[in-house]
């Protein structure tokens, strides 16, 4: 690949920006010492195939997905308990919701036996 030099740039960060080495660098475009480079230099870039994921990458997902199963169970046992408090408070509410008194009777009403 081929990289033309901009202004700031240093071998230093063309390298970190696509993970090759300084001295790959100086090596593959014949870079003399002091080492200079230039705003309008074409570097070529010594770009290496990723490589494709391995097993790694199936045992992290596995171990992700235990985690997120583990965190919805968790989830699930807290809502159960969030529900169970509120039916409590719910009953005691209503337990200690002070019943309104009686109505006075109309005068000459029979009591009820």
């Amino acid at each position: 690949m081929n990289y033309v030099v901009r202004a700031g740039d240093t071998l230093n960060s063309i390298a970190a920006r696509f993970g090759v080495s300084v001295q790959e660098l100086i090596r593959v475009n014949n870079i003399a010492y002091p080492y200079y480079i230039y705003v309008g230099q074409n570097l070529y870039i010594p770009i290496t195939p990723t490589p494709a994921p391995g097993g790694d990458v199936e045992r992290r997902l596995e171990r992700v997905e235990r985690r997120v199963d583990a965190l919805r169970e968790d989830f699930r046992r807290l809502d159960n308990r969030v529900d169970r408090l509120e039916n409590r408070v719910t009953r005691l509410e209503r337990a200690i919701t002070p019943t309104p008194p009686p109505r006075p009777r109309p005068p000459g009403t029979p009591r009820p036996r």
